[in-house]
């Protein structure tokens, strides 16, 4: 039995932070606490991401999948921090705030479900562009034959014409910078 008082002080490390390995499991109590629903969507709906959060806890009951090591857990909640303090403004509120999608794909890697796009070339344009909660069904622990079909019915997020003339970009530079480095090898 943990007390309440012990738990919090490892939880809880002052100001608007935790000591959470992906806004669930704690270094020192490891799979045996975990905290479903402690995340807030920078986007989006916290569902999919509690039912992320779920089905990863039920991975680690079931023995199917291991927490790393304190130590490891503490350096990716440090990483995090980090990127955190870089990217939001730093606000009560937005502690435990999560991209969707990055965040359900970190645990999808966790427990094996995140969306492999060279499995399903014909949903790449799909999960590149739009999000639904089926793209971490296609794969993995608990895997839907539906999901696939449920994919193909997504439609592009707003403003997906920006991320498409992104990635195009990035295409083409990439294509140059190989000719130039092809031409400086031939001449």
């Amino acid at each position: 039995v943990v007390s309440t008082q012990s738990t919090g002080e490892h939880i809880l490390t002052g100001v608007n932070e935790v000591n959470l390995y992906r806004n669930v499991f704690s270094p020192r109590f490891g799979h045996t606490l975990g905290f479903i629903g402690f995340v807030q969507p920078a986007s989006g709906g916290l569902v999919t991401m509690s039912e992320m959060q779920a089905r990863w806890m039920a991975e680690l009951v079931c023995g199917a999948v291991s927490l790393p090591t304190s130590t490891e857990m503490m350096n990716a909640i440090n990483l995090e921090r980090a990127w955190e303090r870089s990217w939001y403004y730093n606000s009560k509120r937005l502690t435990l705030q999560k991209i969707p999608i990055l965040y359900n794909d970190q645990i999808g890697q966790e427990i094996g479900c995140k969306p492999d796009l060279w499995r399903h070339p014909r949903l790449i344009w799909n999960l590149l562009f739009s999000v639904s909660a089926f793209q971490w069904r296609l794969n993995g622990p608990n895997a839907w034959e539906g999901a696939a079909v449920q994919c193909g019915k997504m439609k592009p997020v707003p403003f997906y014409h920006y991320s498409m003339i992104v990635l195009l970009s990035l295409l083409l530079l990439s294509l140059l910078s190989i000719l130039r480095c092809f031409y400086q090898l031939i001449f």
